[in-house]
């Protein structure tokens, strides 16, 4: 019988794509704090907090079963992040895995106005220290890579998503997605967008092709953000002067809603090269333009933060009205 796989984080909108996806491929062991909504054939499930001291002895014992460990557990108010990866961690030194897959973010290499575009997996990672989710994600990639020098007989993968769609971790989608200026009266940057989908097919092929080293994961080198933010708001269609009352709303309502400390993300480009995954085998069912308008249009909305909501909302209403000019403006204007 093939050895089992670990999937830490297994309940999120990723681990459920990914536990769904090795399922027919491997035995899965299924960990998360809370119980799965459904059984999956294949699969299962552990009840462990990787938080929590007790963790490390819970899941050592579940360690000693499996092959590879897959670590995609991380909680998005930042609390334990780093007591998680140094739990599972302890796990993989007592079991030797053959491969341990952690899921970062390409926000580690920092939103900086001298970046090159794209960032290369050479560029060195130096995140914006004002902005917590990142400087916590290099940390768990700094005890990965110094946990890998000691352990050379498993393979280490660390993956570097761009801003992620469908994603439960908000920060991904908030920071970034929000136009720096009305995009109609700025120049165009380039920002990246990639659907759920394909970073947990990512994922499982960093297990099937039995990878090692980093990779980022993107599906091409981006969309201006003029069209990101046409293609976000539904405003494309619409007449220039509705286009950029809309653009102001979205600008003013998303930059309230940032997390502290992010607004260099959506300042810079930071937007990563898909080449070397690419080149691996992976392919990306969804381009940026394309993961904005993907028709499961009731999950990418139900993870969107309120002040977001709010945002398309009055964007949504404000498109009739817009075509009748400057009544279109006076329903704006009331409503802000």
């Amino acid at each position: 019988m093939t050895a089992p796989l670990i999937v830490t984080g297994a309940g999120g909108n990723l681990g459920r794509r990914v536990v769904d996806r090795l399922a027919p491929l491997f035995p899965v062991l299924a960990v998360d704090r809370f119980p799965p909504p459904s059984k999956v054939a294949g699969v299962e499930h552990h009840l462990i907090d990787l938080a929590l001291p007790s963790a490390a002895t819970e899941l050592d014992a579940l360690a000693k079963e499996a092959a590879v460990i897959v670590h995609l557990a991380w909680q998005p108010e930042g609390k334990g992040n780093l007591d998680m990866t140094r739990h599972v961690l302890s796990a993989a030194t007592g079991m030797c895995p053959a491969q341990l897959v952690h899921v970062s973010s390409a926000m580690v290499y920092g939103a900086w106005p001298d970046n090159p575009v794209p960032l290369t997996e050479d560029a060195a990672p130096r995140p914006n220290p004002q902005f917590s989710y990142a400087v916590q994600k290099r940390a768990a990639e700094a005890l990965l890579e110094r946990w890998s020098t000691e352990h050379r007989g498993t393979k280490v993968v660390l993956l570097r998503p761009a801003c992620t769609l469908g994603s439960t971790e908000q920060p991904l989608y908030r920071a970034p997605a929000a136009p720096r200026h009305p995009p109609l009266s700025s120049p165009a940057r380039m920002v990246q967008f990639l659907h759920v989908d394909d970073l947990a097919e990512a994922v499982v092929h960093a297990v099937v092709a039995r990878l090692a080293g980093t990779y980022n994961v993107a599906p091409d080198s981006g969309v201006s953000e003029e069209e990101a933010g046409a293609i976000a708001t539904g405003a494309a269609s619409l007449p220039a002067p509705a286009r950029t009352l809309l653009a102001a709303w979205d600008w003013f309502s998303s930059r309230r809603s940032f997390p502290a400390g992010a607004e260099a993300y959506a300042e810079h480009s930071w937007v990563v090269s898909p080449g070397k995954l690419a080149s691996t085998g992976w392919r990306p069912q969804y381009s940026s333009a394309e993961a904005l308008l993907v028709t499961d249009a009731k999950g990418r909305w139900d993870d969107l933060p309120q002040p977001r909501r709010v945002a398309l909302t009055l964007a949504a209403a404000g498109v009739a009205a817009a075509a009748s000019g400057a009544g279109g403006a006076a329903l704006w204007r009331r409503r802000r």
